[in-house]
């Protein structure tokens, strides 16, 4: 199966109504297709808990891009839903990501460094059956009780209130001029404190995955320059929040070694913190990578062509 990234069968002239039925289907599928691989075969494939999570935040996207089409107890139940799975295999995913970083950085290590490579190679191993466990458990009662969920999430999309929005396109303009202008706030704010990089992150991810939704709503620069651009902002922020996540976790466990067990920290000592010290530079790095592509996003007019094009109706494609 596909990734899900792009949504078939869609036009500008699309029902609004439709699209909505359409991709709530194809999103909520992808992360159905997703859940027994993450639960039954993640030892074979770290890529099946990555994907599920992914999935299930662009289904949440699209809760939020066609809310104005689902009660609000359907919408609510819905998110209720995805929120629980996506937390689970965010968790899990997290610990794929650390052990897998520290497999790329342990071969730099000194035999100095060796013993805490192995404990952090134990301890992540550890955290990450414990979140399978909790993976697991998020699913609850298996793939028919997602099977029912996913109908009857569908089958509640109504026609909007909105008299405005009749089409795909009427939606997707306001919204897409909507999200650019809070990407452009988040980004004006001081990124040298984290949580502002973080709503950059956020904000970038949300036009990303709207701009999925309706990519063949606009002419094909929309989908083949400008998502590319924003696709890579989101891959540098995403190193740079992997950076963060593994700080917090790498100073949490220093600290409860040097208090708990102070001689098995002599031990460790030199692999933690040089795992810590990566990440800690690693970040600045990244920040700065994206200072660099806003530069350049920018100065290329890629910003300006895309908000012209959510204003142009001749921009749409036939």
């Amino acid at each position: 199966m596909a990734d899900g990234k792009w949504i078939p069968d869609l036009h500008p002239t699309t029902p609004l109504v439709d699209a909505a039925r359409h991709v709530l289907t194809v999103r909520l599928d992808t992360v159905r297709h997703y859940l027994p691989l993450a639960v039954q075969k993640a030892d074979e494939d770290t890529e099946h808990v990555h994907q599920l999570r992914v999935g299930t935040r662009r289904a949440a996207a699209a809760l939020r891009i066609f809310g104005d089409c689902l009660p609000d107890k359907a919408r609510k139940a819905a998110r209720k839903q995805l929120r629980a799975v996506r937390r689970a295999a965010g968790e899990a995913r997290d610990w794929d990501v650390f052990l897998l970083e520290l497999d790329a950085w342990g071969p730099k290590h000194t035999d100095r460094q060796r013993p805490g490579i192995d404990f952090l190679t134990g301890y992540g191993i550890a955290q990450r059956a414990a979140a399978q466990k909790h993976l697991e458990d998020a699913i609850g009662e298996g793939p028919f009780a997602y099977d029912r969920f996913l109908t009857e999430t569908v089958a509640a999309v109504h026609r909007p209130d909105a008299p405005h929005l009749h089409t795909l396109l009427d939606l997707a303009r306001p919204r897409l001029a909507q999200l650019l202008q809070k990407l452009d706030e988040a980004a004006a704010r001081d990124l040298n404190d984290y949580g502002n990089l973080h709503r950059v992150r956020i904000a970038g991810k949300r036009l990303r995955y709207a701009m999925e939704v309706f990519a063949d709503c606009f002419a094909p620069p929309f989908k083949e320059e400008m998502y590319p651009a924003v696709e890579e902002m989101q891959e540098i922020l995403g190193r740079a929040n992997d950076s963060h996540v593994a700080v917090q976790r790498l100073s949490a466990l220093a600290g409860k070694l040097k208090a708990a067990h102070p001689a098995e920290w002599k031990r460790y000592r030199a692999g933690v913190e040089g795992l810590l010290r990566y990440h800690r530079q690693r970040l600045p790095r990244e920040r700065r990578r994206f200072q660099a592509w806003w530069r350049r996003w920018q100065a290329s007019g890629a910003e300006g062509a895309l908000a012209q094009l959510l204003r142009s109706p001749e921009a749409a494609t036939a």
